[in-house]
């Protein structure tokens, strides 16, 4: 490390359960770990270099700071500490360097100093500490307090160099990205789905995800914005991918064919079938999924019970005793609860009270009346993202338009007031654009909206926002020209 002085220093430490593997087995792990860590700081386009010696591992570079953010998310790494000051391993000058640089950090505070040592040197490690810590109680209302001190100075001397810290932050810990085999994750876009997701994610598996899309092009872009958060902040070593199904038609056999009361379980039944007719095709071992014991009615521990042997695949319920909250505050953790928090539930079929107690025969005999050739024609049809692949331009455009007009879609005019009154569309509401963009929120957010203004600029931009806001809303690409050409009116509408 003879460049030190013109970068910084991370000091980072391998998850304790990478260490007691067998040698093979580290040895793979450690490799993909590095490649790992790389990775991580180059999607950042973070200049590093990676650095072992006498046992630590070190992140050489000039954005310390923001490189220690990042590896807090490579999983296999237990913690990291950004190095405040380095120098030679000499009693005089640590002692010296240390009373600079921590003289502030300890003022007003209690604090303890730990020393370790490899190789040999002219001093002992209870000797450093006592030094430097007399030399930091000189800072105004400092005091020593060895058992939980408010500040721990540390001196990590290896060889000639000695290294001083003072933060721990955590890492991820669990396995290194990749290396436990793929599993395929069924995703919603809520709280639930991401966390379960992340957690096996966690311990070394490489994870797609499925996506039983029930809410058109507005609800795909919300998945995919959750997706994209999960992927690009904890996703190192493989490329995962969003498989797109639309449910449509299979929920609409759903409903024509099965009891009301067995929607819901049917519903999970299916998604359960998709996601392993996914995970045969990409040659993964096992479907994830974000459920929680009781947390709705098809989540009772009889109705997964009647569910159990749907698939051949193993199923992975990580949240399966976790309570609402406990998944909230982790998907905050983990950075997609802001996102989570905008998605409209979809899945809610049901009229009537839902069934929360079914029995296996009954279930079996309710899937018996599907037709099987929906669901296999709809995983086949499916539309598959590469979700590293996709861009800020990715994700809007291509969600916020529309060329048709969804059944039962509330239709709302953003033209200024004198030219919907020259020409609108039949039975538009009319919404001045910016009082709109203020007071959408006042709309049934159980609806599906359509927007559109003179040519389409405005009424994309609302749409943007209503999206962001959890609504189903599009704009009609082409604006009130397509959108009367299309509903087949020629001549100017009489004003209202």
């Amino acid at each position: 490390m003879s460049d030190e002085a013109d970068t910084g220093l991370v000091l980072i430490r391998v998850a304790a359960e990478l260490t007691i593997k067998g040698l093979a087995v580290r040895k793979r792990f450690m490799q993909a770990l590095r490649g790992h860590i790389r990775e991580a700081l180059d999607r950042r386009g973070i200049s590093h270099r990676l650095i072992e010696t006498h046992g630590r591992m070190f992140v050489a570079c000039r954005q310390v700071e923001q490189a220690t953010v990042i590896l807090q998310r490579v999983f296999g790494l237990s913690s990291c500490s950004p190095i405040a000051a380095t120098c030679r391993a000499e009693l005089d000058e640590i002692l010296e360097v240390g009373g600079e640089r921590f003289a502030d950090v300890v003022r007003g505070r209690s604090y303890a100093v730990r020393a370790r040592r490899q190789g040999r040197h002219s001093f002992g490690s209870t000797e450093l500490e006592r030094a430097l810590g007399a030399r930091l109680n000189n800072s105004e209302g400092a005091w020593v307090k060895l058992k939980d001190p408010d500040v721990c100075v540390q001196v990590d001397i290896l060889g000639e160099r000695a290294h001083l810290f003072s933060e721990r932050c955590p890492g991820a810990g669990g396995l290194p990205s990749a290396v436990q085999g793929k599993a395929v994750a069924l995703m919603s876009g809520g709280f639930d789905s991401a966390v379960a997701a992340w957690r096996i994610m966690k311990r070394g598996v490489a994870v797609d995800f499925v996506f039983c899309n029930l809410g058109g092009a507005a609800y795909e872009r919300m998945v995919l914005q959750v997706t994209r958060v999960l992927v690009e902040r904890w996703a190192l070593g493989y490329r995962p991918r969003l498989h797109v199904v639309d449910f449509a038609e299979v929920v609409a056999e759903l409903k024509r064919v099965v009891k009301p009361g067995y929607w819901q379980v049917l519903l999970k039944r299916l998604m359960y079938q998709t996601a392993a007719a996914v995970a045969d095709e990409q040659r993964a071992h096992a479907v994830v999924t974000g459920e929680s014991i009781a947390q709705v009615s098809s989540q009772t521990i009889v109705n997964l019970s009647a569910l159990a042997g749907s698939i051949e695949l193993p199923l992975l319920r990580p949240l399966i005793g976790c309570d609402k909250t406990e998944i909230i505050d982790q998907a905050r953790l983990i950075g997609t609860a802001s996102l989570s928090e905008r998605v409209k539930e979809y899945c809610g079929l049901g009229v009537g009270l839902p069934v929360t107690a079914g029995k296996r025969s009954k279930v079996r005999s309710e899937a018996s009346k599907m037709d099987d050739g929906l669901l296999r024609c709809a995983v086949a049809e499916r539309k598959v993202i590469d979700v590293l692949g996709t861009s800020a331009g990715d994700l809007r455009l291509p969600y916020l338009l529309t060329s048709e007009l969804p059944a039962g879609a509330v239709l709302l005019d953003c033209q200024p007031a004198h030219l919907y009154r020259a020409q609108h569309a039949p039975g538009a509401e009319h919404h001045d654009p910016s009082e709109l963009m203020e007071r959408f929120r006042e709309l049934d957010k159980e609806r599906t909206y359509v927007l559109y203004c003179t040519n389409g600029p405005r009424a994309v931009q609302i749409c943007e926002l209503m999206q962001q806001a959890g609504y189903e809303a599009y704009a009609f690409e082409g604006g009130l020209p397509a959108l009367l050409a299309q509903l087949g009116i020629k001549d100017s509408q009489p004003g209202a």
